[in-house]
């Protein structure tokens, strides 16, 4: 699929852009990050605010695994349910926070150096944007209000992982003496995000061409601040008070509201939802065919054209993701239709497993005879659209992550048991090491294996959606729940939009707590691998809770049973967590930025 977001080639940046680094970063060129000239062309102008949207990257914004094991990398999948414990990954002891340092080579933990060298792009045109005479109004406000949307993602991400930051708002250079400072408080940032996010409110258009979609609107503006008040509602209570928490709330869900059914009513739905097939449609919504739908607000572009941009592609979007050579089921596949296996690394644990419900909308339970014989059987359509299990129909053969696999001899009307030749379970570093593999974001129609794994990767056009409509719903609800103490009829009517569109029943008579809940398991199932789930047990405050939880898998066996394979589930322990509190709530300042400027210290609690 053709992709419009542009992508700079490196020739063009270098022939543009002076080379700098992040201002806590060493050395700097004695100027700004820009050619002062860059500003005085509209053309050099454009090729500029593309390249700050190619700068972006990290484990919120790419899809991307290809990292050593001792990493949290890029891919979503492996970044929110590794955090949560909903995921089995070849991390060993990194399940256990208390064992990470201030040096460990995690990709949320160097988050730092990243984030603000692309602040600095952003400030630097800010500054000249403002004072350029060669655009027009409508063009100036147009890239203003993309600068002012990306320094609020930015700083966004840097107070969900590390709290208080030093807020830079103006192009430096390294002679200024203010270049090392120190952190502002909590409080400071908060206002300085929300101040942005308004700003490019304010300026960015509600509609955009074809050419340029993947670039912010002001949906996608009043969405993040939406969230974002979400966020800053439940980590601030405990430092500004309560009235304030709540007055978040209420910022929450009235912006929100605003997508609903406010000024932009209409604009954003769900995706599927009058679709029959519930566990499709829920399926489709992230395939590169459905790109663009109307339940997307926000993502970010991919394509599958290579690596290297060229002069006859640079209207496509970022080159090359190995989703598929990651996530796709390992290499059973390699036997069936040459299509080679993936790594099939991201592996969704049991206890992910378990948290979806079963089609009548009630929990799954182990100690229910039913529920323990026939684990797969009669769940609700997420749990098809998400997770591939054992005995799945996949790829038009059935995938087996047990330890052995039934065989059915047609001329004798027999079955037997033979092992299997990809055993599931934790066998090698190819294999699922918990007895299933992910399904959401995975194409069936394409490559897994070998060929996949070196570019161009095959499926690589994927967009990573940043934000969509169900999170503005169950944001709503959330927000106004919290703030009003009681779900009114409106809270009801944005959680049961998403529980319907998911094959569920909708919920009614809940008090307050029981509401509460109700919303929490929803982000729980409707969101997963979409990096919600870390963020929200941050806000919650429930680290020890879930993120401290034993991670558990399945051992499949089948038996022989009135000449019928039966299969034997067995709930295994995988690794134990732990989760320090209140140490584990941030992410420690790594140590090499530290050094560079001391006034950054004292590190965050108990690091």
């Amino acid at each position: 699929m053709k992709k419009y977001l542009i992508i700079i080639a490196s020739i063009c940046i270098a022939g543009l852009f002076v080379s700098c680094e992040d201002f806590l970063n060493g050395p700097k060129p004695n100027g700004q990050i820009s050619d002062a000239g860059v500003w005085d062309n509209p053309a050099s102008i454009e090729l500029y605010i593309n390249d700050v949207y190619q700068s972006i990257n990290g484990p919120l914004y790419i899809w991307s695994s290809r990292l050593s094991r001792d990493r949290i990398g890029g891919q979503p999948a492996i970044f929110d349910n590794f955090m949560t414990g909903d995921m089995w990954f070849d991390t060993g002891s990194l399940y256990t926070y208390s064992q990470w340092g201030k040096s460990t080579n995690l990709g949320a933990l160097n988050r730092w150096d990243d984030c603000y060298r692309t602040i600095r792009k952003c400030n630097t045109a800010i500054v000249q944007l403002n004072a350029t005479a060669v655009l027009s109004s409508e063009k100036k406000e147009r890239y203003l209000g993309d600068m002012h949307f990306w320094r609020a993602m930015l700083y966004y991400e840097l107070f969900r992982f590390y709290g208080k930051v030093p807020l830079i708002d103006h192009a430096q250079n390294r002679h200024e003496e203010d270049i090392f400072l120190e952190r502002d408080s909590e409080t400071d940032v908060v206002a300085f995000i929300v101040e942005d996010f308004e700003t490019a409110i304010g300026y960015l258009p509600v509609n955009i061409p074809k050419s340029e979609l993947g670039r912010a609107t002001k949906g996608a503006a009043i969405g993040m601040l939406s969230t974002a008040y979400l966020y800053f509602a439940g980590v601030m209570e405990e430092i500004a008070g309560a009235e304030v928490s709540k007055e978040y709330f209420r910022q929450a869900y009235v912006n929100a509201d605003s997508l609903i059914s406010g000024s932009l009513a209409g604009k954003y739905n769900l995706f599927g939802r009058n679709a029959t097939d519930k566990a499709q449609a829920c399926h489709d919504l992230f395939m590169e065919a459905n790109e663009y739908n109307e339940e997307v607000i926000f993502d970010i572009q991919f394509t599958d054209d290579g690596l290297q941009a060229t002069t006859e592609s640079a209207n496509t979007g970022r080159r090359g993701h190995d989703l598929m050579g990651v996530s796709h089921p390992a290499s059973y596949a390699e036997t069936i239709d040459g299509s080679y296996g993936g790594w099939g690394r991201n592996n969704p644990s049991q206890n992910m497993v378990d948290a979806f419900r079963m089609a009548d909308g009630s929990a799954f339970d182990w100690n229910n005879p039913q529920h323990a014989a026939h684990p797969y059987e009669n769940r609700e359509p997420r749990f098809y659209a998400s997770i591939l299990y054992d005995g799945v129909s996949w790829r038009g053969t059935n995938l087996y992550s047990a330890t052995n696999m039934p065989i059915y001899n047609a001329e004798r009307n027999q079955w037997r048991v033979q092992s299997n030749n990809s055993p599931g379970q934790r066998m090698g570093p190819s294999l699922t090491r918990t007895g299933y593999y992910m399904k959401k974001h995975i194409d069936p129609s394409k490559k897994g294996g070998t060929p996949n794994r070196y570019t161009p990767y095959e499926g690589a056009g994927q967009n990573l959606i940043v934000l969509r409509y169900a999170e503005i719903l169950l944001t709503y609800a959330e927000a106004k729940n919290e703030y009003q103490a009681y779900p009114d009829q409106s809270c009801f009517d944005a959680l049961n939009a998403v529980r319907e569109r998911g094959g569920l029943q909708a919920v009614s008579g809940l008090d307050f707590a029981g509401f509460q809940n109700a919303v929490r398991e929803e982000r729980h199932i409707e969101l997963c691998f979409e990096n919600k789930r870390y963020f929200d047990i941050m806000r919650w405050r429930q680290g020890p809770e879930i993120i401290g939880q034993d991670v558990y898998g399945m051992d499949i066996t089948y038996v022989m049973e009135a000449g019928l394979p039966v299969p034997r589930y067995t709930r295994v322990l995988l690794t134990t967590k732990s989760f320090e509190s209140p140490k584990n709530y941030l992410m420690p300042i790594p140590d090499a930025v530290t050094g560079r400027n001391p006034k950054l210290l004292p590190n965050n609690p108990e690091w």
